[in-house]
């Protein structure tokens, strides 16, 4: 609908997004409740009559000053809607507001009625107006024939149909058409918020309490408790209040990342200062951004999954920093992160009643509030073993979902054995639902190495793998096992990674060279003691970035993924606002130890994945395994590939931020390989021949700051579609390009171009805009 980009108009102040009318006593307090809680634990505002009249004033005057003062009119058209002059009159309302201002919106939703009866008045509705005529003197009939008339306008208009589609879908449907349209920052909540209410509403008063101090409230619980949908539905409901505001995700994880604490505090300030933040390069330079930023405006900062007392104190230590009337909400796991005698409201988070589950479960199951006939006293069983837990209960939910009743029966003796209190057991179940060995492996490669990243380049990495990739991963998004979330990631919840964790742990609980999976602590425990075995197919050891952020080097250890950019993404980490030290028993970063043996290698023959950063191996590399198809090695340390470093199998090699001056010497074969990137490797002056390259798709040389040409053969290569010079300010050289279709030359300021390549550049250029 273009009308809900169009600016508002100024005439009317927008007290609410959306006003809601309906007829009461068909769906007041079944379907309507239900939208009505969607939107508004979706951020938007919604007028209701039974909710925002207070007792005493003029219903009339007050509707219509809704109606005046909302962006959207949402009709719910019911069987018995015409049967109300209320509901025709408040009608007419919404089409003389939409006929003076046409950027207001009108949104009809037929709820169990056929739009065609609402548009010609059949069925009920030419029931209702049967009645009407008999009800109305000859001089009141030109009233029915306005209501007639609006009836056709509205309908017309085309709508929301709930025709055969679940409720609950058809409320997220409606939910999504609004927000994606209306101009407002709120945060994406899981649908199905049961039993959510009560518990925002306190966090609610909490934060509009309309205290002069700084506000610090801690939401308390158990993994998977909900203690982020409290804090996104709140967040939602409070953040045009502030005069900023910034919700950080998933700090736990974030905080072990290289260069998380910088990552992150680019997020606030950018969110603070509505996008015209500066680049940060280090966390000294942030803290005292930061504490500008914030000391002059009242904002609200959600600090979500905190785990450590080094990450508060952190939080902590900017308290005073923060203008009046600034509130801090922090999820934990953690009861007691905070001292009893430290100032702070705590919200614990406790799980759902025996009937919030078995609506919540319902939702997921049967996509409707109850369970189908057969099914309620199975869905009992279910909801018994999830012990509250609602991201249990939506993970079960959806596993059974459209699953027989033997199937059913099969899964409860299975929850039978497994106590309430084994999360991770009950999360499992999922992942045995799964059809196949080949979707269980995708997942736990998912799991282990291409959490957060991007679907293209996971895409990419696993069909070398001799994945199935896309509907492998449509297989996991249908069991609540994955996500893809803007701007097209993949993202797990903690506890379903932790699950596959504990799945990869069970395969040689005390050796783990001996697993299929190996990363970051027991990575280099197996590296160290020389332990890895042919089990091992895929190893990550990531070690936090040792270079001193000054001068060039400062580009040198900033945020980059794996998949070929430097990263632009707002990956959320923590921040700190003075040094902290961070420890994760996860973590291999916490250790200055980054020299290993290539002998360490030796046994791993079938090795596939080997994702490496700032990692120094000494020794012979012909110890490295010949299975190698997707390498990694992020701060490669040597000044050229060794010759005896068996490539030929790779489909992926990513080697930026390295030390090489020239790749290797003559010309390598290597037939399957698809991406090479070497960007940020600012010892690199030239190029490789790239005959032996006859796949190769994309050339990632962005920011190799002192590379002076492109060697010739690059223009032979028939298959590449993308190359990324972006940043190569000393380049001057390039060749005649054949096959290439996006390339980025910004920033090479030395670069000139002869004849037959400036012919060649003009069609390409055209084309440039297509990033990787």
């Amino acid at each position: 609908m273009d009308a809900f980009r169009d600016s508002y108009s100024s005439s009317y102040r927008c007290s609410y997004h959306a006003f809601l009318s309906f007829r009461g006593q068909d769906t007041r307090k079944g379907f309507t409740d239900h939208l009505y809680r969607a939107l508004e634990l979706a951020g938007i505002h919604t007028f209701r009559d039974d909710d925002e009249i207070k007792r005493g004033e003029k219903i009339e005057s007050e509707l219509e000053k809704a109606i005046q003062e909302s962006q959207v009119s949402i009709i719910v058209f019911s069987k018995d809607y015409a049967s109300s002059r209320w509901c025709l009159n408040e009608l007419l309302k919404i089409v003389e507001r939409r006929n003076t201002d046409r950027r207001h919106v009108v949104l009809p939703v037929f709820y169990d009625v056929d739009p065609s009866n609402v548009r010609k008045q059949s069925g009920s509705f030419a029931e209702a107006f049967a009645r009407h005529e008999k009800r109305f003197s000859t001089e009141e009939m030109d009233k029915v024939e306005l209501w007639r008339r609006a009836l056709r306008d509205v309908a017309s208009l085309g709508g929301m149909v709930l025709g055969d589609r679940y409720e609950g879908q058809f409320i997220q449907d409606i939910v999504e058409e609004i927000r994606n349209n209306l101009d407002h920052a709120a945060l994406d909540v899981a649908p199905f918020l049961v039993g959510m209410d009560y518990r925002v509403i306190r966090l609610n008063m909490w934060l509009q309490d309309g205290s002069n101090d700084v506000g610090v409230a801690v939401i308390c619980g158990m993994g998977g408790i909900g203690k982020s949908t409290i804090a996104k539905a709140a967040y939602n409901r409070n953040f045009d209040r502030f005069q900023g505001s910034s919700f950080l995700a998933d700090i736990r994880e974030s905080s072990e990342q290289p260069n998380g604490v910088v990552r992150l505090q680019r997020k606030l300030l950018s969110n603070i200062q509505k996008g015209k933040a500066k680049k940060v390069y280090n966390m000294d330079e942030g803290t005292i951004r930061i504490k500008q930023a914030v000391g002059y405006k009242k904002v609200l900062i959600v600090l979500d999954d905190v785990s450590n007392r080094d990450q508060l104190n952190a939080i902590l230590g900017m308290r005073e920093w923060l203008h009046p009337g600034s509130k801090i909400i922090i999820t934990t796991r953690h009861e007691h992160l905070l001292n009893a005698h430290e100032v702070f409201k705590k919200f614990m988070v406790q799980e759902l009643d025996e009937d919030k589950s078995l609506e919540l479960f319902s939702w997921h199951a049967f996509r409707q509030s109850h369970p189908v006939e057969g099914y309620k006293e199975l869905s009992r069983h279910v909801v018994k073993h999830c012990g509250g837990l609602p991201l249990a209960l939506q993970v079960l939910g959806s596993s059974l979902s459209g699953k027989s009743v033997e199937v059913w029966q099969s899964a409860l003796q299975k929850l039978d054995v497994i106590p309430n209190d084994k999360i991770q057991k009950v999360l499992r179940i999922s992942f045995d639902s799964l059809q196949d060995d080949h979707d269980k492996n995708l997942f736990l490669h998912i799991a282990s190495f291409f959490t957060g990243k991007k679907m293209d380049y996971t895409s990419t990495m696993l069909d070398s793998l001799k994945f199935y990739t896309r509907i492998g991963i449509e297989n996991l998004v249908d069991r609540c096992l994955v996500k893809i979330q803007w701007p097209n990631r993949l993202v797990m919840h903690q506890l379903v990674r932790d699950m596959a964790m504990e799945v990869i742990r069970k395969e040689s609980p005390d050796d783990p060279g001996k697993r299929s999976r190996v990363l970051q602590k027991d990575a280099s425990n197996i590296l160290r003691k020389l332990s890895g075995t042919e089990n091992v197919k895929g190893l990550m050891l990531n070690l936090a970035c040792k270079r001193a952020l000054v001068g060039s080097d400062k580009k040198r250890c900033h945020d980059e993924d794996y998949d070929g950019n430097c990263s632009r993404r707002r990956r959320l980490g923590f921040f700190a606002w003075k040094p902290i030290s961070f420890s994760s028993t996860n973590s291999a970063s916490a250790s200055n130890e980054t020299d290993f043996e290539a002998e360490a290698f030796r046994r791993m023959h079938n090795l596939e994945l080997l994702m490496l950063n700032n990692i120094n191996v000494r020794g012979s590399y012909e110890e490295f395994p010949k299975s190698l198809i997707c390498l990694s090695w992020r701060g490669f340390h040597l000044k050229s590939v060794p010759e005896n470093f068996y490539l030929e199998n790779l489909v992926v090699l990513d080697m930026r931020n390295s030390s090489l001056q020239h790749v290797w010497n003559g010309i390598r074969f290597l037939p399957r390989l698809k991406i090479l990137n070497l960007s940020h490797s600012h010892g690199l002056r030239t190029t490789p021949n790239f005959s032996g390259l006859p796949n190769l798709e994309r050339l990632i040389l962005e920011h190799c700051i002192n590379l002076v040409e492109v060697d010739e053969s690059v223009g032979f290569l028939e298959k590449l579609l993308v190359l990324n010079l972006g940043g190569c300010k000393n380049l001057m050289k390039l060749p005649i390009l054949r096959s290439v279709r996006d390339l980025d030359l910004s920033g090479c300021s030395k670069l000139v171009l002869g004849a037959n390549t400036t012919a060649t550049t003009d069609h390409l250029q055209s084309t440039a805009s297509y990033q990787h």
